[in-house]
């Protein structure tokens, strides 16, 4: 912890007076904490998992098989997919709608220029997120217990850091643990990228595509915008469609699915 705010810090302190002309290029003020916070991770990650406690690049989910863009390009899919079918269920049954929006004066009135600023923040954004929780922390409790453990505790702690997002609450927290349950077992059989590319899909789909919030964060969006209609249990309500009972049918299914999966594989492997 002392490496990744001393890390954060520093980047912040050198990058943060010239990140304004990141702000300008996109025509629109960018955070620069999604970046900070994937500079701290990294560096954490790299020092303890390097040098105080000795770890491969592949039990830390980077093997030489993570990096391909099949692997990529699976978690991208999946977590397309499983966003589009999420909404998908609320519109069929009525509960999502949408409606124009008026231009807003201080942005780049453009879907091209939305899509490409939300790139910016919800890549960074979903990167240290993998890199802690299914990278460094899943590692650490695999080598220290069991991959069961691994993925409990790794998703019970994602879980528990979004409690800090606007409208968190107990619905919201177990969703998003059982969200990490599933990039844990991804990450098992393609690695973090994968994991990485599923959890930016969902949230980029979510926020450029159909303009709803993420995880309780709106964002501005120009032309259009997603509305749910309907109790918060089922719609998610302002914390998005990801905190309600469409996405826990998705997700949970999709669990089900790489659970079984993964058992499956695990016991073909043992058998060879």
């Amino acid at each position: 912890m002392v490496v990744w705010v001393l890390a954060q810090g520093i980047f912040e302190s050198f990058v943060g007076p010239l990140w304004g002309g990141v702000s300008r290029w996109i025509g629109e003020p960018i955070p620069l904490y999604p970046v900070s916070m994937l500079v701290g991770s990294a560096m954490a990650t790299w020092v303890v998992f390097r040098h105080f406690e000795p770890m491969s690049w592949a039990d830390l989910g980077f093997g030489p098989h993570a990096f391909g863009w099949r692997a990529l390009l699976v978690g991208v899919v999946i977590g397309t997919v499983m966003i589009l079918l999420t909404a998908l269920l609320l519109w069929i049954g009525g509960w999502l709608r949408f409606e124009a929006t008026p231009p807003l004066p201080y942005m780049v009135d453009t879907w091209n220029g939305t899509a490409w600023r939300l790139l910016v923040i919800l890549g960074p954004a979903a990167l240290w997120e993998e890199l802690t929780f299914r990278g460094a922390l899943y590692a650490a409790f695999d080598e220290a217990m069991s991959r069961q453990a691994a993925r409990f505790a790794s998703s019970l702690l994602f879980g528990l850091v979004h409690l800090t997002n606007p409208g968190a609450g107990v619905r919201t927290t177990l969703l998003v643990i059982l969200a990490g349950y599933g990039l844990a077992l991804l990450r098992e059989r393609s690695g973090v990228p994968a994991a990485w590319g599923a959890h930016l899909a969902w949230n980029w789909v979510m926020a450029a595509v159909l303009h709803l919030p993420v995880s309780g964060l709106p964002f501005a969006t120009p032309g259009y915008r997603a509305t749910v209609h309907g109790p918060d249990w089922l719609t998610g309500g302002s914390w998005g469609p990801e905190g309600g009972f469409a996405a826990a049918v998705v997700l949970g299914g999709a669990a089900w699915w790489a659970s079984r999966s993964s058992a499956t594989h695990d016991t073909r492997t043992s058998e060879t």
